[in-house]
């Protein structure tokens, strides 16, 4: 069975908030984008009633901004998984951090060699 060490695990969980701030970035950039096409899209739906198009060609614009609308929303809920996956990796790894952090540098601080483990478990 492999080891890890508690520095080994917070370097992990640090990477993966790290993963999960990226991936929020991304998804908030994401959102931004969205939300500017639903505008642009609705300014041109206001602009096509008002030069008075047919209800066909309406109703072609307002398919188009409802599927804008809809794909903010699922943005915006990837976003906030993103958000709570951050938050829950930084919380384990200051947990672990406060746990067993000063375990870890006690023992990587130790003027002697650590024991073999397994002379203890004969």
């Amino acid at each position: 069975m492999a080891e890890i060490t508690y520095s080994q695990v917070r370097a992990l969980l640090i990477a993966l908030a790290r993963a999960t701030a990226v991936e929020e970035q991304a998804a908030r950039d994401r959102h931004s984008r969205v939300i500017a096409k639903v505008v642009e899209a609705d300014r041109n739906y206001q602009v096509t009633v008002a030069l008075g198009f047919d209800p066909l060609t309406l109703n072609d614009f307002r398919l188009v901004g409802d599927a804008l609308v809809s794909q903010a929303a699922q943005v915006v809920e990837a976003a906030n998984t993103a958000i709570e996956l951050n938050a829950m990796a930084l919380t384990a790894g200051r947990d672990i951090e406060h746990r067993h952090g000063a375990i870890d540098q006690a023992v990587a601080s130790a003027p002697v060699p650590a024991a073999n483990r397994e002379a203890y478990n004969r």
